[in-house]
């Protein structure tokens, strides 16, 4: 399987990664197939508006893609995270974002 190191290149094969606000995820997604999901729960913490990335699976099928990497870099930019102070309870989220600190000292 092909390995992706961006939204286009893994749109090109049919995978989108998708926001479900009223469900609190993002979702990745293949030809309307569920593939994987990263979840987040909105709340006040101490500093004000908060979210906490709390759940992220993807299909083991999937692993060596790089589309985990993508959805956590969607989920972790999106305009949702904006204004608010980010926790992670997910390992996964927790791993990506400390190989990429910069997503959040730029307030992604």
């Amino acid at each position: 399987m092909a390995r992706y190191l961006d939204e286009a290149s893994a749109e090109a094969d049919g995978f989108t990664i998708e926001h479900e606000p009223g469900r609190s995820r993002f979702v990745l997604k293949q030809a309307g197939r569920e593939l994987g999901e990263a979840h987040y729960t909105l709340f006040e913490g101490p500093a004000g508006p908060a979210i906490d990335f709390d759940h992220t699976v993807v299909d083991p099928e999937l692993r060596g893609t790089g589309l985990s990497g993508l959805l956590a870099h969607r989920a972790v930019t999106d305009e949702v995270v904006h204004g608010r102070s980010v926790a992670a309870s997910c390992w996964f989220i927790e791993g990506y974002l400390a190989k990429h600190p910069e997503l959040l000292e730029t307030g992604a």
